[in-house]
């Protein structure tokens, strides 16, 4: 087997045991691996039976086929569990080595079970496996768990490992790798809390073998080298993702107050990415293997001490940094503050956004909160920050989310703003009706990264406003979009290498040697989606999460390019059919039996009722 080990480690955290799982012949083929062959392991593994923070839940963590390969930006491993946050479906990307070393381990994956009677660590050096104690590192921060481990284990090791909102199950807990990395959306790290697993560290150097190797070195080393010099990719070095904001800027969907503006006052002085260029970045950098060093390097200095910051990237400057109206400087404190104790900073931020409002309408007292939380003041929002990683006075409730936070004191729904239970990321839906609907439909809840629909809509005002047409539009994106994470690549490299898929197919065949059409391709995306929709449907998310919080349809965009701007509730509706049919759903949004027949997905039906 070229490209592939055909194993998956399995982890017994209750009984201390470990085993290797073959896995079913064909999948590879109808899944290659990655978001596809998680999503089908999530339903061949019931776990939309399982409680999310229960030992029945499980964490599956895939490479794919171009993982351990030269092809640009393979640097990503996915994880899958059922949310704690949502309850329904979860997979969430992360950079750094992880992917890299556990196929080098001699594993396409891991599947991590049961809870453990104590705090652990789990070891993986090629085929050794073991369980170590972790009570010295229980209630530590991520950057003190991982520096130790590395003392322990080497600087080659991947590390894995969760703060004390993990261990304090908060319900959008994430786990942080190789120090600047997160798989942060939807509650793994909560997961890991759950199941008393500390950490994870994975060393490995089995040799893979790959079907052709020199053409596929060929082939990526004149890719690489045509692009060096490309204005696009040195753009993407310099800035990163911090240059989303201009676009955002200038279309008037920036995230302010809640989303109850969509202008940056402040972008003209200091919160651009030519400030954080000049004056915050020391350096550049990559995941494992990258010839794209996108992320950035940022030191800030706090009473009288060094905060080093692998980021800020685009959502976190948006919904902790212009939401919250903090500097520059506050906003890379506080996500450095996420990162040590473990919090989603996208989930973080909303959920600080709705405290400062709920406070400024006085839906909320600071006696209540434990302090003041306004707009602009870091140090309001680092306090409840703490009090939610360690679930203390109103940390209990907001580190369940903004959904049930609104619930709990009866605060106007319209003011949580999530979809599926998953807070929003940083683009407002008001101006962009792609967004509106890949928000509403996205598997794992608010999501940005299932399609990318304001790439198209940006090139035309019209288009962007326009409600015909973008439902065929997200469906193709997600499709093609799931095939990519079932290989799975980076979101940055298809669009800066100009890499479609027979691109990836080609070298998917130099790896593999197996050969597939686009058609085929596009198939695997295809039953990535549908397979999430059936895993949703048995966890008894339906049609009805199929929305957006009621501000997007009732409150317009005060300014900017989208003022006046609202989702218009019937056409949404309209889009929302429009992309169910497109999709061969019901009416009611369900996979058809022929729709799943089509796909080779028939016993996946039965499951989701």
């Amino acid at each position: 087997m070229y490209g592939y080990r055909g194993k998956l480690l399995q982890v017994d955290l209750t009984a201390g045991k470990f085993s290797t799982v073959e896995v079913p012949e064909g999948y590879f083929r109808s899944f290659i691996g990655g978001k596809a062959l998680g999503a089908r392991l999530l339903l061949d593994r019931k776990l939309f039976l399982a409680d999310p923070l229960g030992a029945g839940n499980e964490v599956i963590i895939l490479t794919g086929p171009v993982t351990g390969s030269f092809v640009p930006g393979v640097g990503k491993a996915l994880l899958f569990s059922k949310s704690p946050l949502t309850g329904g479906y979860l997979d969430s990307a992360v950079g750094g080595r992880l992917s890299h070393n556990i196929k080098m381990a001699g594993y396409d994956g891991l599947i991590i079970s049961g809870r453990s009677p104590q705090p652990v660590s789990l070891i993986i050096d090629n085929d050794m496996v073991e369980l170590i104690p972790a009570d010295d590192l229980w209630g530590k921060g991520c950057f003190e768990s991982e520096a130790r481990l590395r003392e322990r284990f080497g600087c080659d090791a991947a590390v894995a490992a969760i703060g004390p909102a993990g261990e304090n199950l908060v319900r959008y807990a994430m786990i942080q790798c190789d120090f600047y990395h997160q798989a942060g959306r939807g509650g793994l790290g909560a997961v890991f809390g759950s199941k008393n697993l500390k950490a994870l560290v994975v060393s490995g150097n089995t040799p893979l073998p790959l079907f052709a190797p020199e053409d596929l070195f060929t082939r990526c080393l004149k890719l690489i080298t045509e692009k060096k010099n490309d204005q696009n990719i040195l753009f993407r070095i310099k800035y990163g993702t911090l240059s989303t904001l201009d676009g955002n800027q200038k279309l008037g969907i920036a995230v302010v107050r809640n989303f109850r503006d969509g202008v940056v006052d402040r972008y003209e002085t200091d919160m651009n990415r030519d400030y954080f260029r000049q004056h915050l970045v020391l350096r550049d950098l990559a995941c494992f293997g990258c010839s794209v060093p996108c992320a950035k390097l940022c030191k800030v200095e706090r009473d009288g001490k060094e905060i080093l910051l692998g980021g800020p990237e685009y959502e976190t400057m948006s919904l902790l940094g212009t939401n919250l109206e903090l500097s520059p400087e506050d906003l890379i404190y506080l996500n450095w503050l996420c990162d040590d104790l473990g919090l989603d900073t996208i989930s973080a931020g909303n959920v600080l956004g709705f405290v400062a409002e709920a406070m400024e309408k006085s839906l909320l007292e600071a006696q209540e909160v434990g302090a003041p939380v306004i707009w602009g003041d870091v140090n309001g929002f680092a306090k409840v920050l703490v009090d939610i990683a360690y679930q203390r006075g109103i940390g209990r409730i907001l580190a369940k989310g903004v959904k049930k936070a609104a619930e709990y004191w009866g605060i106007d729904p319209d003011m949580a703003i999530h979809v599926k239970g998953m807070e929003l990321p940083g683009y407002d839906p008001r101006g962009t009706t792609g967004y509106a609907l890949e928000y509403a439909v996205a598997d794992r809840g608010g999501c940005h990264r299932r399609a990318r629909p304001l790439r198209d809509e940006m090139t035309d005002e019209a288009l962007r406003f326009a409600y015909e047409g973008k439902a065929q539009l997200v469906k193709d994106m997600e499709d093609v979009r799931a095939f990519q994470h079932s290989l799975p690549v980076c979101d940055t490299m298809p669009p800066r290498f100009g890499l479609k898929i027979p691109d990836y197919l080609e070298m998917l065949r130099m790896i593999t040697g197996l050969e597939m059409t686009v058609k085929e391709a596009k198939a695997v995306g295809e039953r990535a989606i549908n397979l999430a929709r059936c895993f949703n449907y048995a966890c008894g998310i339906t049609q009805k999460e199929d929305t957006l919080p009621g501000r997007f349809f009732k409150e317009p965009l005060p300014r900017g390019a989208s003022a006046g701007k609202l989702v218009e509730r019937d056409q949404f509706q309209t889009m929302l059919s429009d992309y169910y049919r497109a999709r061969g759903w019901t009416p009611q949004g369900s996979p058809t039996h022929d729709k799943l027949v089509e796909l080779g997905l028939a016993e996946a039906g039965g499951m989701r009722e």
